[in-house]
Formats: structure tokens, sequence, C-alpha cells
């Protein structure tokens, strides 16, 4: 039985609840093999990123496209990524009557906006901005590259306090992920898009994942015996983040020593005892991780037992590193992202397009390792060699990037009383799954502007949203 919806997958085999992966998604979103491959459904699996299904032949899983070529240089992967991209860029534009594009003023929006521009004869760009939480450098900067190219129809969107996250949500059309809970940015840029006649829209969603790395490329290094290589970059990192290069070091070294083993035993046990971050932890904690820790302490007693049986219980090899582990991951959240910005364009009659989340790109960009992508001295150094000379080098060489986190705040505070209803008597805490008192507490310490655990928090609310909406009849899990 296979489908591309596995809600619909479920109708036919059974709708059982898989209440480990609903727990992994809150509380342990870095262990791929409880994550990648699975879905809220015991009985239904989804292909892995990089994976293909044929009908009538059974299926083939050849092996995801994360392995790095060492030998690789940053300029042969850039020669390729300027030609994927001008490809991909090239495609949309043909098949379209009407190509429009973000243009938020970062690197990778505005970039494919002029990889677009000469395919055409005008080009509308937009930018978002949210009443009350306006990022200046941000719309100063769109506003700046925007009277680059005379092919330009620059217009700024003004959202208001509807178009805040946690407001008008949605459960999603199949499986539960928190971009249903912050669309009101894609729905006002969809809504001006089509009363100007928009067809096809590219956006920069994946930019930052596969242009970059997470910096589990630390312990990568570490485990390699590269030290010298870890220095510079903990050097670098820390004089970037104002942290010390030695704790840097320290953690990345301590982190290589803990073998797989180690790490999910270690985990479990700490699920075992209600141990889980905390809302506040330091910049070494939140982005040098391998196993890691609990995301959060929230899981109800039935659904962390669960959970740490599972994790002991696992005996496949896995030998990706820290770096691929989290790429994995990451790919797979971000293309569910994506399917959920497509699914709100095609309420208006946008057909969205992410052309950094093509395949031949993804490809090309994780075929360089992780450290060569990454160079804290200056932004995603392997699209400003690829894009040199087809977009200004006052695109290319911005290095800062707009803070949004007060949006979030906002939107708690201007819904916090339905927050709370939704959760004051979740289906989340009858299945066993949550502790509906903590996430409370979570909500009230958001509304406040106080330091939150973003993601287990919007997974919680996601999944509540979920079982209420598209989960009528399931069984136990």
């Amino acid at each position: 039985m296979f489908g591309v919806r596995a809600a619909e997958v479920a109708e036919q085999v059974g709708k059982r609840l898989d209440l480990v992966h609903l727990a992994a998604q809150i509380a342990a979103p870095q262990v791929p093999e409880l994550l990648v491959g699975r879905t809220a459904f015991r009985d239904v699996r989804q292909l892995e990123p990089g994976t293909a299904f044929r009908i009538g032949t059974g299926y083939t899983a050849p092996a995801t496209p994360l392995t790095a070529q060492e030998n690789k240089s940053l300029d042969d992967c850039a020669e390729e990524l300027r030609e994927c991209l001008r490809a991909a860029v090239s495609a949309r534009a043909s098949g379209s009557t009407a190509l429009s594009s973000d243009f938020s003023g970062g690197l990778d929006s505005t970039s494919l906006a002029f990889l677009a521009a000469p395919e055409l004869d005008t080009l509308s760009v937009v930018t978002y901005v949210q009443e009350g939480a306006s990022v200046e450098d941000d719309l100063r900067r769109a506003e700046l590259c925007g009277r680059l190219d005379p092919r330009f129809r620059h217009s700024v969107v003004q959202a208001t306090g509807e178009h805040l996250p946690y407001q008008n949500w949605s459960a999603g059309a199949d499986l539960p992920h928190p971009s249903g809970l912050a669309m009101g940015p894609t729905r006002a840029r969809m809504s001006v898009l089509a009363t100007g006649g928009g067809a096809t829209h590219l956006v920069g969603e994946g930019g930052d994942l596969v242009l970059g790395a997470p910096l589990g490329y630390f312990v990568d290094l570490a485990q390699r015996g590269d030290l010298v290589t870890l220095w510079r970059h903990c050097s670098a990192w820390a004089r970037l983040r104002h942290r010390s290069p030695l704790s840097l070091f320290r953690r990345s070294v301590r982190l290589a020593a803990v073998n797989r083993r180690q790490g999910l035993t270690t985990f479990a046990r700490q699920l075992e005892r209600h141990h889980g971050s905390t809302d506040v932890v330091s910049w070494e904690e939140r982005n040098i991780t391998s196993w890691g820790s609990p995301s959060c302490d929230w899981l109800a007693p039935q659904a962390r037992q669960a959970l740490a049986g599972h994790l002991l219980a696992l005996t496949e090899d896995n030998r990706m590193s820290a770096c691929d582990r989290a790429m994995l991951v990451q790919l797979d959240y971000v293309g569910a992202t994506q399917r959920t910005v497509r699914e709100t364009g095609a309420l208006y009659g946008i057909d969205v397009h992410a052309p950094y989340l093509d395949s031949e790109v993804v490809r090309v960009c994780l075929s360089l390792p992780a450290w060569r992508r990454c160079d804290p001295s200056r932004s995603k150094p392997l699209l400003q060699k690829a894009l040199a000379g087809l977009v200004p080098q006052v695109v290319l060489s911005r290095r800062t990037k707009g803070d949004y986190t007060s949006t979030a705040h906002m939107g708690i505070r201007r819904n916090l009383r339905t927050l709370r209803k939704l959760m004051a008597n979740p289906v989340s805490a009858e299945i066993g799954l949550i502790e509906p008192q903590r996430v409370l507490q979570r909500l009230d310490r958001a509304a406040q502007g106080l330091e939150t655990s973003w993601a287990p928090l919007n997974q919680v609310l996601a999944i509540e949203l979920w079982l209420r909406e598209f989960t009528g009849g399931v069984s136990d899990a």
C-alpha cells in the first residue's frame, strides 16, 4: 500500500499512532533513526530525503546525498552550483506566465531574484515587514538592492497583527508540523501577488541549510583528529559570538569521545529521570551537539518510558557523522516546511518554488565538506563564489541577518488565551504524550518575552492541532 499522504495510507492499514515518533519530534529531534522515514502512524513510513520510489517494481532506497567528497575544492563546487542555480531559475522563468520572488534583503532570496531578472522584462519582488516588529536593517538592504536592477518592481508587504505567528493557524494537510503555526507572512505575500496576477513565486527556503552546516561539524573534525582546523574554526566562531574559543574546543573534543551507544544510552537515562534541557542554555550547548540531551522535560511518563526503551533498543549500525545526522533531520524538516508553503500558495493560485531544495542543488552543496561550506569570516562562501559576477557584491557581501524572534513573542502574547485553552485539556495528554502544565508554564514565559525553547513548544502545539483535526477514529498508540 502506498500513497502521497500518510493519513490516506493509514486509513487503509488502520490508524495507530506512533507514540515514540511523536515523543521524538518533541524531545529528541536530533536522532534521525526516530524521525526520518517514520510518520505519526505506527504502520506507515515515508521516503527519506534522497530516496526513490518505483511503482510496479517495489521501491528502492539508495543512499541519501549527504556524503561529502573530501578532495573536492570550493572552486569546483562553486562552478557546479553556479550552473545548477542558473538552470533552476531559468526553468521556472521559461515555464511561467508571471514570475515573482521574495526579496528579504538577505543572501538567499535576493540572489535568486538577481538570477531571474535577466530572464524577464520585469520581475515583481516582495519584502515582508511586520507591523511593530520590522527589522529595519533588512528593509533598508532590500530597498537598496531593489534599485540595482531596473527590471525589479519592488513592493513592501506591510503585515498586521493578524499575520503574526500563532494566528489563524493550520494543522497541516497530512502530518503534524510547526510550519502551520506561522503561515501569516506567506499568506500576506501570496495575497499581494495574487492581486497582481502572479503565477510562479521563488523563495529562498533551504538556502541557510544547504549553503551552511550545523556546527556539529566541530565534533566531526575532532573525531578525525584534525585539531588544527578545529581550533581555527573555534577561534573564529568564538570571536563572532563573543565566546571562549577554549570552551568551544573542549566541548567538541569531549563530544567526539562519546560513541553512538554511549550517547543513546545517556539520552535514554536522562529521559527516564525526567531530565530535559532548560529554557536557558549556552550558545555552545545549543549549537555544538552530537547526541545531545532531551530538548524539554514535558513528556508524560508513558511517552518518556516508550522513547527511552526505543533508544536503548536501537541496534542498527549508523555511522553517520554528527553533522550528517543533523543535516538529514533538517532536510526532512525543511522539506515539510516547503510543502506547507506550497499548499498555502496554491490557495491563492500561486505556484511556490524553492530552487535551493532542488535535488541537484542539494547534491552539489552537500558534496563539499561541512567545514569548507562554513566560514565565520564571511557568510555562505560557496554561494558568494558561485554567483560572483552574476549577483551584485553588495548582496553577496552581507554578513548580518535579521532576527525575527520578537514576532514569535508577540504572536504568543496576542493569542495567549486561545493557546492556554488549547493546552488546558489537550488530546496529546489523553494519549500519554505530554504533561500539559509544563507546556502552559512555557507559554506564559514566552508571552512575557523570556527566552523560550521554541522548537519543542512549536512541535507540541502542532501535534495537538493535528490530533484534534486529522485523527478522528485513531486507535491508542
